[in-house]
């Protein structure tokens, strides 16, 4: 019998099963190289499709047949050859990573006809059809001999983490293999189309060179600070000489670490051969500012998130994390790592062999913080991964017990370094709380102020209050969209340009990557990182004395979140022992101290479900983001005939992933989902290949009154956190 791996494609033409096995091995063998598991890979590329060598299989093409197991039987065939992880591979490659399948694979093979969990027939069953496929695989394709290594006890607290990772990688491997291989039947180009450039880390670092001399060139900054700002970058480029592993760069904000990080990245690659650098930021509020830097220098660079509006081309790339370089979320690349499902995790395989640099990693939640690093631990020991770990407020993550970590810092004295960059006097007035009539007042009388808050409804009422006072008053938080920030924090850069009175008022969100710069600032009390994160808008040039005063707002609620609140009432109790010095490491570090004593683990469901090795329940327990919200479409002015636009499409036809693109700078997330219900609008539907759905998350708000030119979504009685992810 002849048989064939899938229908006939647009020319009428039909593949042969055994044409697209070798296809599917060559590119599994390719890719499963990087990590210098080549065997592995072309032995998933031979077996992944075996059971397509029967006659149910044969039939599902004439369309007589539907609902069919093809993975089981190759995945039987290497669990009886005692490669048990290459089989939960196998048998993934289509409807995700099974916990438990020994029991079905004997189901297959003892009983005729039998089912698997989902209720599909299995293409393979019983021994004379399990025999008839396996001579398939020895005449026509051919089944190569290795002596495959084995993954070691390891003292990780979370034993099985190395190995599921692991088999999330080699699916990744065998998931773009099978893709790609099947997209050659239409396309012979596919290939070609799909994967990027290679990376040419000498031409990025010569540019980057020219970049900074520029800068330097043109710079208003001190003298001093940009001294500072070239050796930190020096350290950088010296440090990238060293072995591949886990390092740290411990530098204060306001130090140069964007481009510092370039350079390490671009000289390490260039040495040790990398094939892609890829910069993990945690706010998608901070992508573009640094993608854009990025793009200037490196050329060709790919945004890798939720809100990336992808053409033809940049979609095959991001399919496959071809391209050189790529920036992506905290949120898009930890996830992945923690995914069942094998298009969610296709990509995977190309973080393989790379540079990682994390800017702003002391953003991870602590209760994440195990499982996360120990992932990055394996990326380098065991997929030839460097990992860069880059904040002013590195976590003390030695003082876990759960996490075996030893980085090595790049800077060659952080110590001194925080003392060079002192440019911010703190202020820290939390033995007792303050008024919003007070700050706002004291705001008032001054010409260059900030005051970050915790949460919206404060920022509503001290934006109020100021109002009141003076009319030179701006307002920023994620309830205005995209457009709408970048504009009022392109006219806040203008007017301190120009000389000109500034006084903002903000939750979080500005807090990282937001090229902002004042001479006086108000925090309310919160998380350390954020307190001196927030001092980083401050004083940013070192030109002048920076102030910065840390105060309790006299409200009811103060805290985003618990984790929040106790990571707070950490600085609090500290400062009770002694003044805080933001610029001392051993302050950061006595921080850490006290954060973990209550949190010494990840959370119990998390590592049960590690322990258990139980992918579903992994996935469904590592969540960066912990409170999900809804996407709402606002008529912002100045996007006014875009959101017409959307507006009438949305509402005549429905949305599709090309609207929910588009719609991008002009959406909100909000979690007031009974306000939302009452006054906005709903799409016709969610438009997919396979039909039209009702959609839940997405919102229409076309009454203009309720988002405002000064505070973009404001609903009254809002009360709702600001969520910085």
């Amino acid at each position: 019998m002849t048989y064939y791996s899938r229908s006939e494609n647009s020319f009428g033409e039909k593949e042969l099963l055994k044409v697209h096995l070798k296809k599917t091995s060559d590119l599994a063998r390719q890719f499963a190289e990087s990590f210098g598991e080549g065997d592995c890979g072309e032995l998933l590329g031979l077996f992944h499709d075996a059971g397509k060598a029967s006659k149910k299989f044969q039939d599902v093409l004439e369309h007589k047949e539907h609902g069919i197991n093809h993975e089981a039987c190759g995945a039987f065939f290497l669990w009886q050859s005692k490669q048990k992880l290459l089989a939960r591979v196998v048998y993934a490659h289509h409807k995700g990573i099974d916990n438990e399948i020994e029991g079905r694979l004997r189901d297959s093979y003892e009983t005729e006809n039998s089912k698997d969990k989902t209720g599909r027939v299995f293409a393979v069953s019983g021994a004379e059809q399990y025999k008839t496929a396996l001579a398939f695989l020895k005449n026509e394709v051919g089944i190569p001999s290795f002596n495959l290594k084995m993954i070691d006890e390891n003292n990780s607290f979370y034993k099985n983490l190395p190995r599921m990772l692991h088999t999330r990688m080699l699916l990744s491997c065998l998931a773009d293999a099978d893709y790609t291989a099947s997209a050659t039947h239409e396309d012979e180009e596919y290939i070609e189309k799909s994967t990027d450039e290679k990376i040419n880390p000498e031409l990025i670092f010569e540019n980057l060179e020219k970049y900074r001399a520029e800068i330097i060139k043109n710079s208003n900054s001190n003298p001093e600070l940009n001294n500072i700002r070239s050796s930190v970058y020096n350290d950088c480029v010296a440090a990238a000489e060293k072995e591949s592993g886990v390092f740290t760069l411990t530098a204060p904000t306001g130090t140069g670490k964007t481009l510092a990080l370039l350079g390490f990245a671009a000289k390490h690659a260039e040495k040790f051969k990398k094939e892609r650098i890829i910069f993990v930021l945690p706010f998608l509020s901070i992508i573009d500012q640094n993608a854009k830097i990025y793009r200037e220098i490196c050329g060709n660079v790919l945004e890798a998130h939720s809100m990336t509006n992808y053409n033809e081309q940049t979609k095959l790339f991001a399919e496959r994390w071809t391209s050189p370089v790529i920036v992506t979320t905290s949120v898009k690349f930890f996830e992945t790592l923690f995914k069942r499902m094998p298009a969610d995790m296709r990509f995977l395989h190309s973080i393989a062999n790379s540079v990682i640099v994390f800017d702003e990693a002391q953003s991870l939640p602590a209760e994440l913080m195990g499982t996360s690093m120990e992932s990055l631990n394996s990326l380098c020991e065991m997929f030839r991964c460097t990992v860069v770990m880059s904040t002013a407020t590195q976590p003390a993550l030695d003082l876990r017990k759960d996490i075996n970590y030893a980085p090595r810092e790049i800077i060659s004295d952080p110590r001194l370094l925080y003392e060079k960059t002192r440019r911010v006097n703190v202020e820290w007035n939390i033995s007792e709380s303050t008024d919003l009539e007070t700050i706002a007042e004291e705001m008032a009388c001054e010409k260059s102020v900030c005051c970050v808050v915790n949460r919206k409804d404060h920022s509503h009422k001290l934006f109020s209050l100021l109002k009141e006072r003076v009319d030179d008053c701006f307002y920023i938080s994620t309830d205005m969209c995209k457009s709408h920030r970048a504009k009022v924090i392109e006219e806040i850069i203008q007017r301190q340009k120009n000389g000109l009175s500034c006084r903002l008022v903000s939750t979080s969100c500005i807090e990282a990557g937001v090229d902002l710069d004042f001479d006086v600032m108000y925090r309310a009390l919160a998380p350390l990182d954020s307190i001196i994160q927030c001092a980083g808008r401050c004083n940013r040039n070192g030109k002048t004395d920076g102030k910065m005063t840390v105060f309790i707002p006299n409200e009811e609620k103060l805290y985003p979140s618990p984790f929040y609140g106790n990571a707070a009432n950490c600085v609090r109790l500290i400062s009770a022992r002694h003044s805080i010095d933001i610029n001392n490491p051993e302050h950061i570090r006595e921080y850490y101290a006290e954060l973990f004593k209550d949190c010494s683990e990840d959370k119990k469901e998390l590592v049960n479900a590690v322990n258990n090795f139980d992918f579903e329940e992994v996935e469904k327990r590592y969540k960066l983001i912990g409170k999900t919200g809804v996407n709402v479409l606002v008529p912002y002015e100045g996007e006014r005939e875009l959101f017409d636009e959307l507006y009438k499409e949305a509402t005549e036809k429905g949305i599709t992933k090309s609207w929910i693109k588009r719609a991008a700078p002009i959406t909100v997330t909000s979690y007031n989902d009974e306000k939302l219900s009452e006054l906005c609008e709903r799409p016709a539907a969610l438009v997919t290949s396979r039909g039209k759905f009702e959609t839940y998350d997405w919102f229409i708000l076309s009454a203009k009154k309720f988002y405002t030119k000064d505070e973009g979504l404001v609903f009254d009685n809002d009360s709702s956190l600001d969520y910085r992810y």
